[in-house]
């Protein structure tokens, strides 16, 4: 008996340390949380952004805020400007169904959405492992969540960012209360609660879906929804407003601009003295004085003059060759104080000049 017993236990360990432990799965994608009241005010149109807010912050994790705060003025802006697009094309922003966000975002957003129907656990959870966050529209009242009145809410939009196999829940970010910040539900109460929006209090009949979303334009690259004579991939590429014609501004449609050799982004007939410029291919920067661009010859000099990277204009060739260019903003030997920018006493009143 006991060299069996020594045998079985010999047996044990060694099955033990070459059999793979088994883990269950965990994982949650970095999607900056904001809520649907930044100012903290259930008034409109924040009372009724659930939507809007699910939409922006799958925007701010695909362009790269993963983890980040987003402050609160550039939320209210993101989020005010998704009640507009929903205006323009809607005529209206209140309770967004699942095809209408899908719509807004494959219209207005460098990244695309789709919507499926009965999604299955596997499918919810692949979405999350390919580092897609998922926009879910709710009846709210299934949510029963611990922060607000749950019962009270008819329709309501939340965005599933992870899952947890050990706890069977998944990790959302819930916009409806500042404590939405990766907030689990059960995975049995996301599959219960899953519905798509009906008026009349009727959500809990609604279809079975979730808006799936990917940062790969295949379907859209080609759209041109703002009608600027532009795709949403040249938009991409120029850095120009997917659903703005006038970017800038200036008073001339995007795509015009562009055809033309000017820039779509900077209003360049509106630069004035003290603007700082460049060109796409060139590093060197100038400053603009008098109608006359007088490049900078050095960082240190840049540095000295208290000036920053993000003041710097970007316009195009064209534009840039109707400057006169005047005399280089360098060092010159002043008798008192060493060397000095060439143009100080402009800046500080003294005696050496240029």
């Amino acid at each position: 008996m006991k060299t069996s017993t020594k045998k079985y236990i010999a047996t044990f360990i060694l099955v033990s340390t070459i059999l793979p432990k088994i883990v269950l799965a965990q994982k949650n994608l970095p999607v900056p949380f904001l809520s649907q009241v930044p100012d903290g005010k259930w008034v409109e149109p924040w009372a009724n952004a659930c939507e809007e807010t699910s939409t922006a912050m799958i925007d701010f994790f695909y362009q790269g805020y993963a983890n980040n705060t987003i402050d609160i003025q550039r939320a209210k802006k993101k989020i005010l400007d998704i009640v507009y697009m929903e205006d323009i094309y809607f005529g209206w922003n209140k309770d967004t169904n699942a095809k209408q966000m899908a719509d807004i975002i494959n219209f207005y957003f460098p990244w695309e959405a789709f919507i499926v129907k009965n999604p299955t656990l596997t499918q919810l959870k692949h979405e999350i492992d390919v580092g897609h966050p998922i926009i879910l529209p709710v009846q709210g009242r299934d949510l029963h969540n611990a922060y607000y009145k749950a019962e009270l809410i008819d329709y309501h939009v939340i965005v599933i960012s992870g899952y947890d196999d050990e706890k069977k829940e998944f990790i959302t970010q819930d916009p409806a209360t500042p404590n939405g910040l990766d907030y689990h539900y059960t995975y049995d109460t996301i599959m219960t609660a899953m519905h798509d929006f009906l008026p009349n209090d009727k959500t809990y009949k609604g279809t079975k879906l979730a808006v799936f979303t990917t940062p790969n334009l295949v379907k859209t690259k080609n759209s041109d929804t703002d009608k600027d004579g532009l795709t949403k991939i040249d938009e991409i590429n120029y850095g120009t407003s997917l659903w703005s014609k006038d970017t800038d501004g200036d008073g001339y449609n995007d795509g015009q601009e562009v055809q033309n050799g000017y820039s779509p982004t900077v209003s360049e007939t509106k630069l004035k003295s003290g603007d700082l410029i460049k060109t796409a291919h060139k590093p060197d920067v100038y400053v603009l004085e008098n109608g006359k661009i007088r490049k900078i010859s050095s960082m240190t000099i840049f540095n000295m003059h208290g000036w920053d990277e993000t003041q710097i204009f970007v316009i195009s060739d064209k534009f840039f060759e109707k400057y006169i260019i005047g005399d280089v903003i360098g060092y010159v030997k002043n008798l008192y104080s060493g060397i000095v920018p060439s143009n100080w006493a402009e800046t500080t009143g003294s005696d050496s000049g240029s």
